[in-house]
């Protein structure tokens, strides 16, 4: 009996230990997980290129274990940042970049790591090639209330220049920004330091348009991740953070950061400063 009874046990631990020990060859396709990012409402991802990248070298630096490589995808829809905002707030999209605003902090969970270094305060602006010598007589904030700025409506930018008293005419197409700017219903649209060589295919087809060349304007503006406010969203979010910040750590995110703008930077440099927040 005490024999039977000693085969039956060695019996059942090989079995449990062939069982654990499928369980380890399995389970890491089932730790992969499927993200999506929104793709821009034009198509265009190229102007999303650097945050789609630096999410997937955050993934890869946070992944825990022996887990297969999380997939990342561009979500099945082109749509704008507003309604990208909302698909994370629903559970639909995983992770989105914005402006972060003390709003978007209350509907999403915020990943605190600035992905643009803090360059996204500092922008220029394009406008009509008629109206460059009124730009060039400008030397503060007052002035700039006498124009009228071109902005998408789910832009933060919107939102402030508005509560600052700026003017704004508001569309929801990106490429009818620059017809808008062009049909002289806008007088300048303000635009990133690092996103100045995105615009270039779009200005090819418009000669009336042009980058002012003497005016840098700041505002208060920080682009970060965001993903849901859920368990799910905010161990995404906490996972995200270590990424990047190995990511700093070991100096790939200076790298990657230099790949995509290095050669944009300089068009914020010899320029006199208005700060549209002292």
């Amino acid at each position: 009996m005490a024999a039977a009874l000693k085969v039956s046990l060695r019996r059942k631990s090989g079995w449990l230990f062939a069982l654990g020990f499928a369980w380890l060859l399995i389970a890491p396709v089932s730790w992969a997980a499927t993200l999506t990012f929104p793709q821009p409402a034009d198509g265009d991802r190229s102007r999303y290129a650097f945050d789609f990248d630096l999410l997937k070298a955050a993934l890869a630096a946070s992944q825990a274990g022996p887990a297969r490589p999380d997939e990342l995808s561009w979500s099945a829809q082109t749509m704008t940042q507003g309604r990208a905002r909302l698909e994370v707030a629903a559970g639909k999209l995983s992770v989105v970049h914005s402006v972060a605003t003390p709003e978007l902090d209350r509907l999403l969970t915020p990943v605190p790591f600035s992905l643009d270094k803090g360059l996204n305060s500092q922008r220029i602006l394009l406008t009509r090639r008629s109206l460059l010598p009124q730009l060039a007589s400008m030397n503060s904030v007052d002035d700039l209330r006498t124009l009228r700025f071109g902005v998408l409506g789910s832009w933060s930018d919107r939102r402030f220049l508005q509560a600052h008293g700026f003017k704004t005419e508001a569309t929801e197409s990106f490429s009818g920004l620059f017809k808008m700017l062009s049909l002289g219903r806008s007088d300048v649209i303000m635009t990133g330091v690092l996103n100045v060589q995105q615009l270039a295919p779009l200005l090819a087809e418009a000669s009336d348009l042009e980058w002012e060349p003497s005016l840098l304007i700041v505002l208060p503006a920080q682009m970060q991740f965001y993903t849901a406010r859920s368990p799910e969203g905010e161990a995404l979010a906490k996972r995200l953070l270590r990424g990047l910040q190995r990511l700093q750590a070991s100096g790939e995110f200076d790298s990657l950061h230099s790949r995509h703008f290095g050669e944009q930077l300089s068009a914020a440099y010899g320029r006199r400063v208005i700060r549209l927040v002292p």
